[in-house]
């Protein structure tokens, strides 16, 4: 138990070994419902802004950049972390004590840096198993704000940029928007939701006052 220790708050292991604590005890709250599961983000193109929760666009660029944003920031997290400290603890209790030819400082940075890569490939190699069960959750999502209210919060929206902001009961949301240029969409306008698309995670918008003027139009015209 005292070797345990003892290489649980050694260099470099103590590093993550304060992260698991944080993260067990972010997980506990998860269970018991305190926060959310996608406390720093996921892989749903939007933004919470009232600080309860971050989808992607942020924090979360880094992982997009190497296909880990198909599952929450806080799963990815989780695992580096534990992989981290699961290496770094058997490297400095099996490894470090054996090399004798380098300095017991340069062994122990040189076996943060080996644990860095090769705990990234292994939760790379974790999420995908595990990205089908937040997918299906995430696309269930997307879907229930077809037919939403959001106000247009960027100067223009066309088919690769575009912001809009829905304001729910606690929450404001601002989603990722594409609409055709020629619409013309000025910032606070006024937009619906009128699909998703599932694979860049934008939403198509329209006018409100477009929308609700077409069905007079075609009543008169039948």
């Amino acid at each position: 138990m005292q070797e345990f220790l003892a290489a649980s708050l050694s260099y470099p292991t103590v590093i993550f070994s304060a992260l698991m604590v944080a993260m067990l005890l972010y997980w506990l709250l998860v269970i018991i419902g305190a926060v959310g599961l996608d406390l720093l983000g996921g892989h749903d193109h939007a933004l919470e802004i009232d600080g309860h929760h971050l989808d992607a666009m942020d924090a979360a660029e880094a992982p997009s950049a190497f296909r880990l944003r198909q599952v929450p920031v806080t799963v990815v997290v989780s695992l580096l972390t534990f992989y981290n400290w699961l290496l770094c603890h058997l490297g400095s209790h099996y490894l470090i004590p054996h090399v004798n030819f380098l300095n017991p400082g340069i062994a122990a940075t040189l076996l943060l840096l080996l644990s860095l890569v090769v705990s990234f490939l292994l939760t790379k190699l974790s999420v995908v198993p595990l990205a089908p069960l937040f997918h299906t959750h995430q696309a269930t999502r997307r879907k229930e704000l077809v037919g939403e209210i959001v106000t247009v919060r960027t100067g223009r929206v066309d088919r690769k940029y575009g912001q809009a902001l829905l304001d729910e009961d606690e929450h404001a949301l601002l989603l990722e928007v594409r609409c055709d240029p020629a619409t013309e969409l000025r910032r606070g306008q006024r937009v619906m939701i009128i699909s998703v698309d599932d694979e860049t995670g934008s939403y198509e918008v329209e006018p409100v006052d477009e929308l609700l003027g077409a069905s007079p139009r075609k009543h008169q015209e039948g």
